[in-house]
């Protein structure tokens, strides 16, 4: 009989700690950026595999969706950014913008991703799903703001995941609580030394705080304003929505990022887009095999044009290449043509598979923007950097890996051929790029399991826990001045002057009294 309670006991454990089968779950991502879809689509299909069910409101869509995925296109989202020919959300401008205002524009695109998706008529569709309809769970990427959240009131309020592909936004104690301690987490903007300086800790502090403020006063009014059009009931306050987050996954890792203190319900999943590589075709296998001295790549991601270059940049390139004729170049170029024909070592193709790319043996080198997701892919397979950071958080990116030892930087705005040759060569020439970033790939590899399957556990675990609360950090429900203990430092200043008060009157009582003792004698 005790056998037999042993073994019912294994089979209930095992019963809470096995996947959850057949789950209904919603996920949304109005962020207009392919990178962030790249990066959420590993978990989607994933979850697809474990037989769940997850529909897709997107700005981007995989046409080749597999089994138990379906998407619905937020279709107007690109076209408000970039529509017409005249884009509201000018890359290059954005390049060399100063802290306040590259947050103020980090926040306006979300504001014209958050009018793209609520114009869009995907979001119509899922707004006409039927009042009894349930998902068991919400993934939600959280970048731009929660745009979408009024969705949780439609679905009955199910447990919330918040994804993020930004790495470890700014605002994340907005969400899940904890700190984000200026004296050393650096805003995006802020490219720093580490440990900070004590003007790098100052300018960092009042960042973080306009970031905040602009944030709670400005930005989060204008989304909800925006927000609320499709719905036909007022929306509850978005703020509060985002606040259930049960668990966040964020594209992060020890090894790339600073040290920043987390509440446990925040989960560091980064480079979980990282998948095996694949055989090249032919055709590309064979020009990198080729190279005399090795292959260099050049991608400057998803939101970056080839056209935004300009020709005149566009020609800096081209006579670099050619003055590198021992070195076999790959160029991701989409514009439809070059100012003039590229030299045989150049081959340029509007798409290149980067992963893959990045894998192979003869690969030297990486000519990126240094997007996070760029960043990982070279940190994994270890090739070093040349860094044309545009915006956002690619500056930092960059600053990073140069802190690391392993890139090297060119300027847009200063940009010559004979700039592009000098940083080609000096990381091609100079093996302490390649000792460092063989250094870094071995921390970025040195896990106890893959980020992917990490990030699976974890939103299965909401799904077999949606209404505990034992890792959500309590300062989310707490005033900033209570969580931060402004509070009892204020009250313990108040003693101690209290304190220096009475012991200051108590002295002046018994000099007063000894002095008139001391005059009494005397007469």
């Amino acid at each position: 009989m005790l056998e037999n309670l042993a073994v019912a006991r294994g089979i209930l454990v095992l019963s809470f700690l096995s996947p959850i089968q057949c789950a209904n779950i919603l996920v949304l991502m109005s962020v207009p950026s392919e990178s962030h879809f790249i990066w959420i689509r590993p978990i989607v299909n994933r979850l697809a595999e474990a037989h769940h069910n997850v529909t897709i409101l997107s700005v981007n869509v995989d046409r080749a969706a597999q089994a138990n995925v379906s998407y619905i296109h937020l279709e107007n989202s690109y076209y408000t950014l970039y529509g017409n020919g005249t884009a509201k959300n000018d890359i290059l401008k954005r390049s060399n913008e100063g802290a306040m205002k590259a947050t103020i524009s980090f926040y306006r695109f979300a504001l014209l991703g958050c009018e793209g998706a609520v114009t869009s008529d995907g979001l119509k569709r899922i707004l006409q799903y039927p009042p009894h309809f349930r998902f068991d769970l919400i993934i939600y990427d959280f970048t731009c703001g929660p745009c979408l959240l009024g969705l949780m009131h439609k679905f009955h309020y199910p447990p919330l995941v918040s994804v993020t592909g930004f790495g470890l936004p700014q605002f994340t104690e907005s969400l899940v609580g904890g700190h984000k301690a200026s004296s050393y987490v650096p805003h995006f903007t802020q490219l720093t030394d580490n440990p900070m300086p004590f003007g790098q800790r100052f300018v960092n502090a009042y960042v973080h705080l306009f970031d905040s403020l602009y944030r709670k006063f400005v930005f989060l009014p204008e989304l909800t304003a925006i927000a609320q059009r499709p719905f036909d009931y007022p929306l509850p306050d978005l703020a509060e929505l985002e606040k259930r987050t049960l668990i966040m996954l964020t594209n992060s890792n020890p090894a790339l990022d600073p040290p920043e203190s987390l509440p446990p319900n925040v989960i560091p999943v980064g480079g979980l887009q990282i998948v095996p590589a694949k055989p090249l075709p032919e055709e590309l296998d064979t020009f990198i095999s080729t190279a005399p001295k090795g292959a260099i790549l050049f991608a400057m991601g998803t939101n970056f044009k080839s056209k935004m270059f300009t020709p005149e940049r566009q020609l800096m390139f081209l006579e670099a290449f050619a003055a590198l004729p021992e070195y076999h170049i790959l160029w991701k170029f989409d514009d439809d043509r070059l100012p003039r024909r590229a030299t045989p070592n150049v081959l340029v193709r509007p798409w290149m598979p980067q992963n893959d790319i990045l894998a192979h043996p003869r690969l030297r080198a990486f000519i990126t923007h240094c997007g996070l997701m760029s960043t990982q892919e070279a940190t994994y397979h270890a090739v070093p950097t040349i860094g044309i950071p545009i915006y956002v958080d690619q500056h930092l990116n960059l600053h990073r890996t140069m802190q690391a030892g392993a890139a090297v930087k060119l300027e847009l705005a200063t940009l010559t051929s004979a700039k592009i040759v000098e940083a080609l060569r000096e990381v091609l020439e100079n093996d302490s790029y390649q000792r460092a970033i063989n250094a870094r790939s071995a921390l970025f590899r040195d896990q106890p399991e893959k980020p992917l399957d990490r990030a699976i556990w974890w939103i299965e675990w909401a799904l077999r826990h949606p209404r505990e609360e034992r890792l959500r950090s309590k300062t989310i429900e707490m005033h900033a001045f209570t969580s931060s203990g402004y509070d009892v430092a204020f009250c313990s200043l108040l003693l101690l002057l209290a304190l220096f008060v009475v012991v200051r009157k108590t002295l002046s009582r018994l000099f007063s009294r000894s002095k008139k003792t001391s005059k009494s004698k005397m007469s």
